[in-house]
């Protein structure tokens, strides 16, 4: 199973690049949470607690959707450093603001600040993979970075709750922001392994590229994404919520540490095999698979039984996700890479945000039994869309035909360098060698 893992590794490069971007988006698994558990037990109310959050996640989502097109166009080395430093500014502002005791449209503010300039790192190192690695490895490749996500999200919670009732609760934002600007910096050094930028991307003929939203299939991935980011963020704050009133606060952290360690499982099996359905099937198989994992939850009473349940339901979210970022790196053209996968990481960062802020008025109204019905809700719709609009998904990517996760049947891989490529040669405007 670890060969494939093992082969993706050895692109020059890999290690540093993935290691570093692990470091700089380590924080996207701490705010969220932190931001929840500071409001919630300053002000005693989930609901501004979710609503300060979703502002985060609204302010990132749209945020990383421009900067990731700037990123596009002049290079990451050249926009990383600064994001990074905004984000890091905005989240200790944040911090002061709630610690002093401002309004909370001053908060808003200051959180809304810190989530527009939240780096895309986790776009950004996708496509370093797909500029440095053969078309045979991509499929690796991109589940060792879902795997990355899931170990970010064992730890992160994990991390988090620790700092937040041990030391203080604002200390898990302080953290996350210099954690930011450390992996960012020395990601934003690796110059050898950074996509070239492409300042007026166009097709061969001369003719610009429509937006990355616009590519064919693409607003499907969007809206199936915001179905599984609204799992994420209906099922973080229902957790919080219930081992609150369970009478077992820093329970939150070690079950999302388990929704988190599940998930990372399901994904290193999943990633390291084969499949005989195409991407788009794929994508509605395995988020109904998650759909189905999640119904129990409304039903069960104690701790140690929803944990059980979280690190099975948990199995389902990083094939889920791996599926539905392969699928998205067929559909745009390589010059729109780190903007397409932004795309997909906006629709899951937007669900997040609102499926935060909808639970958290259900907890403060109806309690957490009826908050736990949304998550498989959720995923449900996710995979409603997909199954509605595979047929469109198909069709676009159908000059890849597929035998198994991004592996395609013909030898053009779109997009990224064709097998054997290596990271110096110079590349034409499809990210092919031109020794291909």
């Amino acid at each position: 199973m670890l060969t494939a893992y093992r082969r993706a590794f050895e692109v020059p490069g890999a290690w540093r690049f993935s290691s570093s971007a692990f470091v700089g988006r380590l924080p996207m698994a701490m705010v969220g949470l932190a931001i929840v558990l500071l409001i919630s037990a300053t002000t005693g109310s989930y609901a501004q607690a979710g609503a300060l959050s979703a502002a985060f996640q609204i302010a990132a989502a749209v945020g990383s959707l421009v900067t990731s097109r700037w990123v596009d166009q002049s290079g990451q080395h050249r926009l990383l450093p600064w994001l990074a430093l905004a984000h890091a500014l905005g989240l200790v502002v944040f911090v002061i603001a709630v610690e002093t005791g401002q309004a909370l449209v001053v908060q808003a503010a200051t959180v809304v600040i810190a989530g527009a300039s939240q780096p895309a790192i986790g776009s950004m190192v996708r496509a370093r993979w797909a500029y440095t690695a053969p078309s045979d490895q991509l499929r690796s490749a991109f589940a060792i970075e879902s795997i990355v996500d899931e170990l970010i999200f064992t730890i992160g919670p994990l991390l988090t709750a620790f700092l937040a009732f041990n030391v203080g609760l604002p200390l898990p934002l302080i953290v996350a922001a210099v954690l930011t600007v450390a992996g960012s910096l020395a990601l934003a050094v690796q110059r050898r392994t950074e996509p070239p930028p492409s300042p007026r991307p166009s097709t061969d003929d001369g003719v610009p590229h429509r937006g990355a939203i616009r590519q064919r299939g693409m607003m499907l991935m969007v809206l199936a994404s915001m179905g599984v980011g609204a799992v994420f963020g209906t099922y973080e704050v229902t957790v919080v919520a219930f081992s609150e009133n369970a009478g077992q606060p820093g329970a939150s952290g070690l079950i999302l540490g388990l929704w988190a360690a599940g998930s990372m499982i399901g994904g290193l099996v999943f990633g390291s095999r084969q499949w005989g359905l195409d991407l788009p099937r794929q994508v509605v198989l395995l988020t109904g698979i998650l759909a189905l994992t999640l119904v129990p939850a409304p039903f069960i009473t104690k701790v140690p039984v929803l944990a059980i349940s979280t690190f099975i339901a948990g199995m389902a979210v990083a094939p889920s996700l791996i599926a539905i970022f392969s699928l998205t790196e067929r559909l745009v053209p390589s010059e729109l890479l780190t903007e397409g996968l932004t795309w997909t990481n906006s629709g899951l960062a937007l669900g997040f945000s609102f499926g935060t802020a909808i639970n958290g008025v259900i907890i403060d109204a109806r309690g957490t039994t009826t908050a736990f019905v949304l998550p498989s809700i959720c995923a449900a719709l996710a995979c409603i869309t997909a199954l509605l609009g595979v047929r469109t998904l198909q069709a676009a990517c159908s000059d890849e035909s597929q035998t198994g996760l991004g592996i395609p049947l013909n030898s053009e891989p779109v997009p990224g360098p064709a097998p054997g490529g290596v990271i110096d040669e110079p590349r034409d405007a499809r990210g092919r060698g031109h020794g291909a």
